[in-house]
């Protein structure tokens, strides 16, 4: 299994997408439940927000190489 298909079973794991899913719940919670005064805790929620979407994203890049170099062949 090559990296782009790991990917893809990946994200179509319930799962794994459940605890991501859960976590990104937990920070977005922390940002709108915070104390007004709570600068901090929403700075710190929502950098780690970010970033279980940024790895999100890189994984949907590396499921999505596979179908990028097919296409990519067709043009040419």
């Amino acid at each position: 299994m090559n990296k782009s298909e790991r990917a893809r079973v990946l994200l179509s794991d319930e799962f794994f997408m459940e605890l991501v899913e859960n976590q990104k719940l937990l920070y977005k919670n922390n940002i709108f439940n915070s104390n007004e005064d709570d600068v901090e805790l929403r700075e710190k929620s929502l950098i780690k927000y970010r970033a279980i979407e940024e790895l999100l994203s890189g994984i949907q890049a590396i499921a999505d190489d596979k179908q990028i170099q097919d296409k990519k062949w067709k043009i040419f």
